[in-house]
This record gives structure tokens, C-alpha cells and sequence, in this order.
């Protein structure tokens, strides 16, 4: 019963994209560049391998394939049972190991998961998605241990958000202090980075725009964004993926779309 009414107060926003077929579901989790670069950074800023990492949220496993390539042992969870079997399928295809992708809730006490003692957890733009964010962030820092890692974004600045905000089931977007503040009670050594400015934020600002002049809605427009590209397309993904890595050098200052932390689980946290 507990835990019956633990989901009913975590009610999440799915992303309408799960709700399109498996083909939309792969190319926009696997092949956009901000998310990619995003992971880029996540992994930058994990300590070392070999460890046991649980990813928090791992939607179709995009980031857990990408630890598990890295050296990472992974458990990946996510409410979302439709894209974690797609998840299932693409890490067979692609022959990763050492990656296990689970459907459920972190809450349920028989689950894998709830063994913990992780060596770090990532959530990765999952915290946007979920009505009470705060009670799940707490519980993956419980399943780390102590001492362990932890990294965490969240897509930033309440005023930056867009019709593709809506269309992702994003809730909010983060005061960049709301975060930090749940934080500080069981995690030290914070670090963080801001990424996105000026290129994501640039291309983010134009494009919504030009949907609003043209009539459009991203609704519809994601429906053949993220299809099988022709040249001029694969060019402008490969260009962007690139342009990205220039924002990495701006991370230190209060300008991007997102916010990364990394941090680490207090020894004498009760979380």
C-alpha cells in the first residue's frame, strides 16, 4: 500500500513521443544532438570505471548503452515499460554488455534496483518529468552509497520554456537554486555546469519562432524531424552535435539550457 501511494504522488508527464511508433522513439532518443552531448558531459564527469551505476530514468537505455560501453556495470529503470523494451532490443542489437534495463518503480522494495549501494547514479532530464521531484531524487541518492556519485540535469530557467518543453511533457524548467538546495543536506562537493549557450539557445530561440510565424506546432513538425534524414539533414545533426561542443566552453557562466551537477552522497546522509 505504501508503495501504491508513493506512485500516485509521483505522478510523472510522459513524453508524447512514447506515444509514436518505435522507429520516431529511437531516432529522437538516440540520434539528438543536445541529448548526446549531454551524455558526453555525463560521462566526463563520472569518476572512472569499473563501478556500478544506476541510470534513473533511462528511457530506451541511450545513456546506459553509452556506459556500458564505457566500462560501467548499469541498471537502468524506467516507468516507461514501451520504451525500455525498445531499449532491450537496440542493446541487442548493438552487442553492449554489462547493461540491464528494467522497467518499474525505484520505490518497489522487491525490485532489483532497491539493493542499492550503487557506486553512482545518473538522472539524466528525467526530474522535469515528475510532479514531486524532490522524493524521487532522494531516492536514488538513498540507493547510492555513501560516498558514491551522483550526476543530475535538468533542463534550466523557467523562462526558456517552449512549445518543445510542452511536446517533451516537461513540467518545468529549473530554477537552477531549486535543485542545488535539494542537494545540500545529503551531497557535497557540488560542481556545476551550465552547457547550451550560445549555440543550443540560439537554435532553440530561432526555430520556435519561425514554427510560430509559419503556423506550425512542434506536435506535428517532430513527426518528420527526427525520420530517416536525407544529406542536408545528416549534415545539420552532424553540424550541431559539433557546435555543442564549442557551448561546452561557455559551461561556467548563467547562460544555458541546462544544468548539470555533479555530486557526491555525505557519508553521514540519511538520504
Amino acid at each position: 500500500m505504501a508503495t501504491e501511494a508513493r506512485n500516485t504522488a509521483l505522478s510523472t508527464s510522459g513524453m508524447n513521443v512514447y506515444h509514436e511508433d518505435e522507429e520516431l522513439i529511437q531516432a529522437w532518443q538516440w540520434k539528438s544532438p543536445p541529448l548526446r552531448a549531454l551524455d558526453d558531459m555525463v560521462l566526463d564527469l563520472l569518476d572512472d570505471g569499473p563501478a556500478r551505476v544506476l541510470d534513473l530514468g533511462c528511457g530506451s537505455g541511450r545513456l546506459s548503452a553509452a556506459l556500458g560501453g564505457a566500462g560501467f556495470q548499469v541498471d537502468g529503470i524506467d516507468v516507461e515499460a514501451r520504451a525500455v523494451e525498445l531499449g532491450r532490443r537496440i542493446l541487442r542489437r548493438s552487442g553492449v554488455s554489462g547493461v540491464t534495463l528494467y522497467d518499474g518503480d525505484a520505490f518497489d522494495s522487491e525490485h532489483p534496483v532497491a539493493t542499492g549501494k550503487y557506486d553512482a547514479m545518473v538522472c539524466v532530464e528525467v526530474l522535469e518529468h515528475v510532479d514531486r521531484w524532490r522524493e524521487l531524487l532522494s531516492r536514488g541518492i538513498e540507493l547510492l552509497r555513501p560516498g558514491g556519485q551522483l550526476v543530475v540535469t535538468v533542463p534550466r530557467d523557467p523562462k526558456q520554456f517552449t512549445m518543445l518543453d510542452e511536446y517533451g511533457g516537461h513540467l518545468r524548467r529549473f530554477d537552477d537554486e531549486e535543485l542545488l538546495s535539494a542537494l545540500r543536506d545529503s551531497c557535497e562537493d557540488i560542481y556545476v555546469r551550465r552547457p547550451g549557450w550560445p549555440t543550443m539557445r540560439g537554435i532553440v530561440w530561432i526555430y520556435t519562432r519561425l514554427l510560430r510565424v509559419l503556423g506550425r506546432t512542434y506536435d506535428n513538425e517532430a513527426r518528420t524531424l527526427w525520420r530517416e534524414p536525407g544529406a542536408l539533414k545528416r549534415f545539420a545533426i552532424w553540424a550541431t552535435y559539433r557546435l555543442l561542443k564549442f557551448d561546452d566552453l561557455f559551461a561556467g557562466l548563467p547562460f544555458g539550457t541546462h544544468l548539470v551537477v555533479s555530486a557526491r552522497k555525505r557519508t553521514d546522509a540519511t538520504a
